[in-house]
């Protein structure tokens, strides 16, 4: 199911009238996203309505004629949808005076997983590159400064325009929140414009070496901390998840361990029944939910379950709960 909302506040207005001819400008042909943040499409000269056709459902005629509205947004229609993790397919069609007079689409791929890779054919949007950005030029700063993109207000700073919708107010990176945005990005280097000056761990460790020193020193590792893939679980900007993770806890974990909730988890207690993943309290942390890591620390451990609290042995670790 999919909700479309036209989208003011989280992604920018866009205009200028480069091409003419109807065209989905994001997500593109064949490329894969990571999140779902918004349908940008240029209706071209004359069309004054557009009818969409996302997930096999199309929606009402899409009045685009107004005089307030062509004033703010020229030939532009913004959206903010809701995709399907996976493959999806995106309809335009094109109207003038009720006639139908262009017709496009798209197939994406929204990449939920990031260890997942992209089916075959499906490369990386990318939206800063010259041919894209002439069509935005006329309403955005496409060449900012350096000190631009790390303006602490949401108003000036050039990057907040677009991307505001990636700065969830839940739980925020601190670069991200005070929109540092060039703390972690270029101009342009050997990547792209405006790409991370490093990836994962590597761009991480500038500010958390000492956390990930820490992690390091345990006597057993979590596979993603030792191979420096912190993206894996968190997101560098902001999410509605503690710990900004890219997903709730037992979502997250359950992606890469899957059999955990096919099989006996920990045994059988005298009703029969598997040691619950969720749903009891939290008898270690009175408030927080119960969860994949009230029992297990995701970065490491001294045992090879990484239990929480440097506990080594499973008897030991029921013990911290079941004291009967």
């Amino acid at each position: 199911m999919y909700r479309i909302l036209i989208l003011v506040s989280c992604f920018a207005l866009m205009c200028t009238s480069v091409a003419t001819a109807l065209e989905i400008l994001y997500p593109g042909e064949k490329t894969y996203i990571n999140r779902s943040e918004a349908l940008v499409i240029k209706a071209g000269q004359g069309i004054d309505g557009l009818v969409l056709e996302i997930g096999g459902e199309s929606s009402d005629l899409i009045d685009i004629s107004g005089e307030q509205y062509r004033a703010i947004f020229k030939d532009m229609l913004i959206l903010q949808p809701e995709f399907d993790p996976g493959k999806n397919r995106i309809k335009v069609r094109g109207y003038q005076q009720g006639e139908k007079v262009a017709e496009t689409e798209v197939n994406f791929f929204l990449r939920t997983d990031q260890l997942a890779p992209p089916p075959d054919g499906y490369k990386r949007f990318v939206m800063h590159v010259p041919e894209k950005e002439a069509v935005c030029a006329g309403c955005h700063e496409m060449n900012p400064t350096e000190a631009a993109i790390s303006h602490p207000s949401a108003r000036l700073n050039p990057c907040t325009t677009c991307h505001r919708g990636m700065l969830r107010p839940e739980w925020s990176h601190g670069p991200a929140g005070a929109f540092e945005c060039g703390s972690c990005h270029e101009l342009q280097n050997d990547k792209g414009k405006f790409r991370e000056r490093k990836i994962h761990a590597d761009l991480c460790t500038e500010c958390h070496q000492d956390i990930v020193d820490a992690y390091l020193k345990e006597e057993f590792v979590h596979g993603p901390v030792e191979a420096g893939l912190c993206n894996t679980c968190h997101d560098s900007h902001a999410t509605p998840h503690k710990g900004q993770l890219v997903a709730e806890v037992n979502e997250l974990c359950l992606g890469c361990h899957e059999h955990i909730d096919d099989d006996v988890h920990v045994g059988r207690g005298v009703t029969g029944r598997p040691h619950p993943l969720s749903g009891p309290k939290n008898p270690r942390r009175p408030g927080e939910k119960f969860s994949c890591v009230s029992c297990h620390n995701p970065h490491g451990g001294k045992g090879r379950g990484y239990f929480v609290g440097g506990v080594q042995g499973r008897f030991s670790l029921c013990q911290e709960c079941h004291q009967k």
